[in-house]
């Protein structure tokens, strides 16, 4: 049997198709290039603008997801203060969603070269508040484990930025 692409609803079924396998792989695809894949996955399964997303949607929603993140690790350091100088950690949460704030930009101007740069900041400061406690001081395990999850999120937006420019950095 022999099949004709000149039937332009054969053609258009197959496009559809093509699509949508494409998209629905996607997360799966991204997910699979980042340090925590679950928290990855996770994290897209929960904004219904991921389904169908574009790789740019993607970023946003990632972005989002890290600022917010941040911003309850921020409160979450407030809420624990009284018990120890958490100055410096407080100040290096500070920068860590102002350099969240810049990725919105650095994506909406697809500078993905400034995004990684910014991205990679608020790795850094969040892993920074680890040991600015003092030498063998930890801080809180709550404040470990959510400082981990945002480095997670923040890794997702670094591998979304990667892939936008063209690096693919599979695991």
């Amino acid at each position: 049997m022999k099949i004709s692409l000149n039937n332009p609803f054969l053609f258009l079924l197959l496009i559809f198709l093509s699509s949508t396998f494409t998209i629905g792989d996607l997360i799966n695809e991204i997910c699979q290039q980042t340090i925590d894949p679950s928290l990855c996955s996770n994290s897209f399964h929960s904004d219904p603008r991921s389904t169908n997303a574009s790789l740019i949607t993607l970023g946003h929603i990632s972005i989002k997801n890290a600022q917010k993140s941040a911003k309850a690790v921020r409160k979450l350091i407030h809420s624990v203060s009284y018990s120890g100088n958490y100055t410096e950690c407080i100040s290096l949460y500070e920068d860590a969603i102002a350099n969240l704030n810049k990725c919105k930009k650095a994506l909406k101007a697809h500078d993905y070269g400034e995004l990684n740069t910014f991205v990679s900041g608020a790795m850094t400061d969040a892993s920074m508040c680890d040991g600015s406690f003092g030498r063998g001081v930890q801080g809180p395990p709550q404040l470990k484990f959510a400082s981990i999850k945002l480095q997670g999120l923040c890794n997702i937006i670094l591998v979304i930025s990667n892939n936008l420019s063209g690096i693919n950095m599979s695991v």
